[in-house]
């Protein structure tokens, strides 16, 4: 069977089919499995419809749906035809070249962020890579309130993905590459870590995000837990003020982004609300203009409301998982330890652990920060 035929990450069932689950367990599990396998209602490529029917995730979906093919093949299915996937997930800009890779909806229409969801899949025995699934969903101004967003136009794609070697600045990156037809285009991926994927330019580059949202997709299965929503309904107010942008040359470089909230707030043992959902940063970084020597930083943002929090910060080489990665450190202050930055590119940072582990976003939000003004 084509991967595809039994890797749904989507699959809607009506009434109907619920019942003659319940019903028809305990039969051979075979024919149960390839029984209930509902009709795929997005046989054209195009987004989901969900209306009036019952959504069942999880249930055929993903590592479940495997196993039970994989548990009750016919004594023919070959190993080398089974697959394993790997599935990511986040929030990104709608940037011109995603959009165009994607389809959907216009380059010159309002989108507040893309939601993705990718699975790559390999075959099982090579570990060659065969097929991915994509789903993506723009996130569109209100006509009420344009800073609220609410579901846009959705997406569904998949085509062949393959493994490629460099980037503009690391020439020994692992890049996933994704393919689609009818036009023929293509949209690559640098490889971070396991957990981590990072969207790349044409010209190899790393995509730069903005103070809302970054180019970077988190591992599923290693992806933050978010807040519960009806605890979130009771977070306190997380408004803040901030600066001016600081300018000239005594500027390092500012960046900026959102994050997901509890990972980080562990990190730094501050205290946190359980419905808080996002942490907005501006992490400035100041030099010597003569010597371009670091000397001092300041963060703003919602974990530093009342005051920001400022100190010396140095350039440290080497983490846990790379002897020759660039972080920044950020010196301890009385109250809270030493805040890592791993240098993924002159644009690009992404929070890191006392270990030097990147932190993994999740759905809504990544640990990276955009560069919002040159030196």
């Amino acid at each position: 069977l084509p991967a595809k035929l039994f890797w749904p990450k989507r699959v809607v069932w009506n009434d109907d089919d619920v019942a003659h689950f319940a019903h028809n367990w305990n039969d051979c599990p075979y024919k149960c499995f390839m029984n209930l396998l509902p009709p795929f209602d997005n046989p054209a490529g195009k987004m989901a419809s969900l209306h009036g029917m019952k959504r069942v995730t999880g249930m055929v979906g993903g590592s479940v749906a495997l196993w039970l093919l994989l548990a009750c093949a016919p004594d023919g299915f070959s190993a080398s035809d089974r697959s394993a996937g790997m599935e990511f997930v986040g929030s990104t800009p709608g940037g011109t070249l995603v959009r165009e890779f994607l389809g959907g909806l216009e380059t010159n229409k309002a989108c507040h962020c893309i939601v993705w969801q990718i699975t790559f899949l390999t075959n099982q025995k090579t570990r060659v890579p065969t097929t991915y699934n994509l789903v993506a969903r723009y996130r569109v101004p209100t006509r009420a309130n344009t800073n609220q967003s609410e579901d846009g136009p959705g997406v569904a794609l998949d085509g062949t993905w393959e493994i490629l070697k460099g980037t503009k600045s690391k020439p020994d990156a692992v890049v996933y590459r994704i393919n689609a037809g009818k036009p023929a285009r293509s949209l690559s991926f640098v490889k971070m870590n396991a957990n981590l994927l990072h969207l790349l330019n044409p010209d190899g580059s790393l995509m730069v995000g903005n103070g809302g949202w970054s180019y970077t997709l988190n591992r599923a299965d290693r992806a933050e837990r978010p807040a519960d929503p009806s605890v979130a309904l009771t977070a306190p107010d997380m408004s803040y003020k901030i600066s001016p942008l600081a300018t000239g040359p005594t500027v390092f470089g500012v960046f900026e982004g959102r994050s997901p909230c509890h990972g980080i707030s562990r990190e730094l043992k501050l205290p946190q609300h359980a419905g808080c959902t996002k942490v907005k940063w501006r992490v400035t970084l100041y030099q010597n203009p003569d010597t371009s020597a670091p000397t001092t930083y300041k963060i703003e943002g919602s974990l530093h409301r009342r005051a920001a929090r400022e100190g010396a910060w140095s350039i440290v080489r080497g983490t846990k998982a790379d002897s020759g990665a660039i972080a920044y450190r950020l010196n301890p202050t009385q109250t809270e330890p030493a805040l890592l930055l791993l240098k993924a590119d002159e644009h690009v940072l992404l929070f890191l652990s006392q270990d030097g582990e990147p932190f993994v976003g999740n759905t809504d939000f990544s640990y990276t920060l955009n560069r919002v003004t040159n030196k």
